[in-house]
């Protein structure tokens, strides 16, 4: 099964698409079947990423998402298909047959009635007590390693000071009162517990704190360090739309003003450090239409980490900016050096 799910991810995401009978432009775009829209925003990042994204909806994913999603179907049986139709001498169940799609049911149904996020006042109020009761605790051994790290990585007292960092010194201290203070559903849905009513920076105790108006609206976490084979460098909330990191910093700002827009909040902060206005999107994948107004006024200059996620991002990016009017350019990074927070460390 292993082998088959990694041969099938190796399908190209273009093709299968084509085959499902979708108008693929140009090889890299084409009108998302999960919203309706008038102007193609779902695009396709070639093998070896093969993968998705819509910058209408924010729905992305691989081939087999797609799949699976398009036909209505399980992961299982979306696996099960491609691998007949697309995995050389695979005798899988299931038909050989590429499978019908009424197209024009896909992109003409109304869209499935959903109640819109509404961000709580709460959810702040949560958030900021987390950051509190954090920073109160005495210093801890996890606390001296995350600040050992941070310094490492460039990021100074003073950085942490201005964007206010905090570090998770006790997990089961945090747990306990935050389930004491707040309700499971207020917590819940504020997404910093997950199902089974726990703190989901579990692994990740270097808190980001996200502000909007002055109040913190979101967390990311970080793991010290590199993270264990299996564990992801960066915990997001679960099922909160992830918003734009320093967005208070253009509140007040002049236009025509040059804005650096990264992928990391490390790196948006280190560009702070040395004198720049910098935003971070948290990846170079996630880009909302709604979070184009924002930019509007300013010349956007992007600068993304040197991989191949980064390039495509950029790519698309600017493409998105340069469709809605906004002055816009690309810093490049050395050959050899991975992201910003790298470059201004070896200079």
């Amino acid at each position: 099964m292993n082998d088959l799910l990694q041969r099938v991810k190796e399908v190209d995401i273009r093709q299968v698409a084509r085959d499902l009978g979708f108008d693929v432009i140009q090889t890299r775009r084409m009108l998302c079947p999960f919203h309706v829209e008038d102007t193609p925003s779902l695009v396709f990042y070639p093998p070896p990423q093969n993968e998705f994204h819509c910058f209408g909806c924010g729905k992305r994913g691989d081939v087999i998402n797609l799949y699976a999603d398009v036909c209505q179907i399980d992961f299982k049986t979306a696996l099960e298909e491609l691998g007949n139709r697309y995995v050389p001498n695979y005798e899988g169940y299931g038909s050989k047959k590429t499978r019908k799609i009424d197209i024009k049911s896909i992109y003409t149904r109304k869209p499935v009635e959903e109640k819109p996020f509404v961000f709580q006042p709460v959810f702040s109020a949560i958030y900021e007590d987390f950051q509190r009761f954090c920073l109160n605790l005495p210093a801890t051994e996890s606390a001296r390693k995350a600040a050992e790290y941070l310094r490492g990585r460039g990021i100074d007292d003073w950085t942490i000071r201005l964007f206010r960092l905090f570090v998770l010194k006790n997990y089961g201290l945090a747990n306990d009162y935050l389930k004491e203070k707040y309700s499971i559903d207020d917590l819940m849905a504020s997404g910093i517990v997950n199902d089974r009513g726990n703190l989901v920076f579990f692994k990740h105790p270097i808190i980001i704190p996200y502000y909007q108006n002055g109040r913190i609206t979101y967390l990311q976490g970080r793991t010290i360090g590199e993270p264990s084979e299996g564990t992801n460098k960066y915990q997001f909330l679960t099922g909160i739309p992830r918003t734009i990191f320093n967005i208070d910093s253009l509140k007040n700002l002049r236009g025509n003003a040059e804005v650096f827009v990264t992928e990391g909040a490390f790196d948006c902060m280190t560009l702070v450090r040395h004198g720049m206005v910098a935003v971070s999107l948290g990846s170079a994948k996630t880009f909302k239409k709604e979070w184009i107004k924002v930019f509007k006024k300013f010349k956007v200059w992007i600068w993304f980490d040197n991989d191949l996620a980064g390039q495509n991002g950029t790519r698309d990016l600017m493409e998105e900016m340069h469709l809605n009017g906004i002055l816009v350019g690309r810093k490049y990074l050395p050959d050899g050096i991975k992201d910003i927070n790298e470059y201004f460390q070896k200079r």
